[in-house]
């Protein structure tokens, strides 16, 4: 069941992600979704250890690996965990294949560590934002509820607190409901928002 549910979704991701990038000129190309299940997973860019449904994105392979535990399955409906996470992985096979992922790595060998972190921040929060863009623009067909659902994968982020480099919790939430309301990778563009709102 869950394994047909992150193939149909990964379709319906390429069509919403392929001709975007291949109308601003972009060669687009489907990430390798790869679904394992259990406490240890090994990846093309190493060996993780979910509590929780989550991905990892390996540049390298260009593959999303999607990581899903007992605990993460639970209440699929109302907590979207394997949604957030697949549509969290292919936001940064966007930013990989866009050039967006490559440009932020060599610009960060030449800042300063704040000023590294403060553009980590930025490519992290277009991320969410990217991810959020997606999930808001087929949240009611996959039948998500707005009452608990919305709740869950927007304002969780509040409690999850601030991280140098991954941007503030209320930022967090900020981004991710931008793309969620927006319905649109265009409402993303953390590169060229104010700092505050990028912290």
């Amino acid at each position: 069941m869950f394994r047909r549910y992150v193939e149909e979704v990964s379709l319906c991701l390429d069509k919403a992600w392929g001709p975007l990038l291949t109308k601003a000129g972009l060669r687009y190309t489907k990430p390798k979704v790869v679904l394992s299940y259990g406490e240890r997973v090994k990846t093309s860019c190493g060996i993780y250890a979910p509590d929780a449904t989550d991905s990892v994105y390996c540049p390298n392979t260009k593959t999303v690996h999607m990581m899903v535990s007992d605990y993460g399955l639970k209440g699929e409906i109302d907590k979207p965990q394997l949604l957030e996470a697949l549509s969290t992985g292919y936001a940064i096979h966007v930013q990989n294949v866009a050039g967006i992922m490559n440009a932020v790595a060599k610009t960060m060998k030449k800042l300063s560590k704040r000023d590294a972190l403060a553009l980590q921040s930025r490519y992290t929060l277009q991320t969410l934002c990217f991810s959020g863009a997606f999930t808001g623009s087929v949240w009611d067909s996959l039948g998500h509820t707005r009452e608990h659902g919305q709740d869950y994968y927007i304002d969780r982020h509040v409690i999850d607190g601030n991280f140098a480099g991954l941007g503030k919790a209320s930022n967090r939430v900020y981004w991710i409901r931008r793309g969620f309301e927006s319905e649109s990778p265009s409402a993303c563009n953390t590169f060229t928002a104010p700092a505050a709102r990028v912290k």
